[in-house]
């Protein structure tokens, strides 16, 4: 049995009882996808899994979980007996006993459980207590009149569950930063279409397994569109270049994959774009420039990363495993990128381009 711990979700008034089944629903879809079958359990303040101990890794990464433990269930007369054998194969230094009464109608008080059980560990085990940093944390929760045993807690995800929150499109490559920024929206409950603008040199395989990495916390499989990032630029380029603006590429590079984004956000029913944007790291991300690309596209664009340095970044892409694959991606050295780059334009010089842009047809 695994028992399921949501935060957020508990506070969320007359849209509890949903997002708790949305939740549930997500975490039978998580196991399924593994080959796993169980059954799910809705009480107040905890969803209860009857599914093997090793499925509770797969369920911590569900958005939504905050954390997951393998338990075993018994009768609260049992917990000595059971202990008395599962506790062989430990030998901490320091113990606790951490119990939870979800139950309030079961007679004991959780204070009254520590230290019953806690005084049964020391007189069988010799260990010596400590409540503050102990070696080992024997869990217990009281549902349903039963005892609920467990030895280890381990972190989720958080957040709220995928799709409560509609769908948006990520501008997704191999990098570190827009992969962090899918994980991040999936995080907080939205449903992910990934769209890459491929240049070649094996960056596509190494998409595709950004991808699969990213899978781990959504419910269902990701949509990959893959569009030729030099058919999309070329006719921008080619406007820049007649205009003599090709200071302005890496600017207008961002604006002609937004604005092949929004069209498909459009097509897909999605509310938002998404971008691995990370102000003031790279000359298309100082504000002035991703002020100029917003107004350029007639759609909400989200950039999660934005106030984030990149040690942040990288810390959360290691975390979930996106780094790895992040290693393998090819540089891409692109042909159109000008030798000398706008960083901090002006709003008239913007529009000059814009309307070279119009002049040539390219909207």
């Amino acid at each position: 049995m695994i028992i399921v711990r949501y935060g957020e979700i508990g506070i969320k008034g007359g849209k509890r009882r949903e997002f708790e089944r949305k939740l549930a629903e997500n975490i039978g879809k998580a196991l399924r996808r593994k080959g796993i079958e169980g059954k799910t359990k809705i009480i107040r303040g905890r969803i209860l899994v009857d599914v093997p101990d090793e499925a509770a890794e797969i369920i911590a990464k569900v958005p939504g979980v905050v954390s997951v433990s393998p338990a075993r269930v018994m009768e609260y007369e049992e917990i000595p007996a059971y202990l008395k054998e599962a506790l062989k194969d430990y030998n901490p230094r320091s113990f606790r006993v951490d119990t939870r009464r979800l139950d309030k109608t079961f007679l004991k008080t959780s204070m009254e459980v520590n230290r019953e059980i806690g005084a049964f560990v020391v007189e069988n085990f010799g260990w010596k207590v400590d409540l503050e940093n102990p070696e080992l944390t024997i869990g217990i929760e009281i549902i349903g009149g039963k005892a609920y045993v467990f030895f280890e807690k381990i972190p989720g995800v958080g957040g709220l569950p995928v799709g409560t929150q509609g769908k948006v499109v990520v501008l997704l490559s191999g990098g570190i930063d827009s992969p962090v920024a899918a994980f991040l929206m999936l995080k907080r409950g939205a449903e992910v279409i990934a769209l890459h603008f491929d240049q070649g040199l094996n960056a596509r395989n190494v998409v595709e397994r950004v991808v699969d990495i990213l899978e781990d916390y959504s419910p269902e499989p990701i949509e990959l569109i893959v569009e030729n990032h030099f058919e999309v630029l070329k006719p921008y380029v080619s406007a820049l270049a007649r205009a003599k603006l090709r200071e302005w590429t890496c600017v207008v590079c961002k604006v002609a994959m937004l604005r092949r984004a929004a069209e498909i956000a459009r097509e897909k029913g999605a509310l938002g774009i998404v971008t691995g944007d990370s102000l003031g790291q790279v000359a298309s991300q100082t504000l002035a420039n991703l002020y100029f690309e917003t107004m350029s596209v007639r759609f909400p664009v989200h950039r999660p990363l934005l106030g984030m340095d990149k040690e942040e970044i990288v810390a959360i892409a290691r975390r979930i495993g996106t780094y790895e694959a992040f290693l393998e991606y090819p540089y891409c050295d692109c042909p159109f990128r000008p030798e000398r780059v706008v960083t901090s334009g002006k709003l008239e010089q913007f529009q000059r381009v814009l309307e070279a842009l119009d002049r040539e047809g390219v909207v």
